[in-house]
């Protein structure tokens, strides 16, 4: 089981859906120390919340664009100075905007990779962290083709490669970070709301017909399953939460050096 007590949570992502229920849990829950989140936005209704869920945990927010190197650059040095050291960072950021290919590639894939970059000095424990674990929202589309969508499942596909890679045990072995995606099915978000408008092209109708009729699970249900995920403290490895249950992935090795 992996232990929160005392860690330093670094949280990218939105004031709603999975992620956001995720921080509820955590908060909740577990005996944090610090919670710093970054995201486009400040909402801080939703943050007063937050801190009140847990008065004893230092609840703090930096504005970021993810669609912005030198943006995240400046704000992870602030984050990582403010924390000392960084003990988990949850990419969270999910946008579907197939028609703007710029953004969609942009947040949901370059800019959680520049964030893992810009954080690892605060993790890695030859330089100024501890070890850690990065977690990395990708999809069920990040692992199966998305007719309707192919530019957010090319965008997601990337989370899973990145997530992989980086998950090699020769990278935790120098390092002490660990690394894992998390591949949410069908949820009842924002992001699930005028699907029509964000497909990649007007050929998709039949297909986002299927898609709005069938079941979705909610945000707090995959939370949940993303914190037994995490603390299974599995390098490397990818997990599904499908109607509110939780399955590891395991891909068979098609090419090796």
């Amino acid at each position: 089981m992996y232990d929160w007590t005392g860690k330093n949570v670094m949280y990218a992502g939105g004031f709603t859906g999975i992620g956001f229920q995720l921080l509820h849990q955590l908060m909740q829950r577990q005996k944090l120390k610090m919670l710093g989140i970054v995201h486009r936005m400040e909402n801080v209704e939703m943050m007063k919340k937050l801190q009140a869920e847990n008065p004893s945990v230092k609840v703090m927010f930096m504005q970021v664009n993810l669609m912005d190197k030198v943006s995240i650059e400046q704000t992870m040095k602030k984050m990582g100075q403010a924390m000392g050291n960084i003990d988990v960072l949850l990419n969270c950021e999910d946008v579907l905007l197939d028609k703007d290919v710029e953004t969609t590639i942009g947040i949901n894939l370059m800019g959680m990779i520049h964030m893992t970059l810009k954080a690892m000095p605060y993790m890695d424990k030859t330089q100024m962290g501890l070890g850690g674990m990065v977690v990395n929202m990708s999809s069920v589309y990040g692992l199966e083709p998305a007719p309707a969508f192919a530019v957010y499942a090319a965008a997601k596909h990337g989370v899973i490669g990145f997530t992989r890679s980086m998950g090699d045990k020769h990278i935790y072995q120098k390092t002490g970070i660990m690394f894992m995606a998390m591949c949410p099915g069908l949820t009842n978000t924002e992001m699930m709301m005028n699907l029509r408008d964000n497909v990649t092209w007007d050929h998709s109708e039949s297909l986002v017909d299927a898609i709005e009729s069938a079941k979705r699970q909610m945000p707090e249900e995959v939370a949940t399953q993303i914190i037994k995920a995490i603390d299974m403290m599995k390098n490397g490895s990818m997990w599904i939460v499908d109607m509110g249950q939780l399955k590891e992935v395991n891909t068979p090795m098609h090419w090796q050096m």
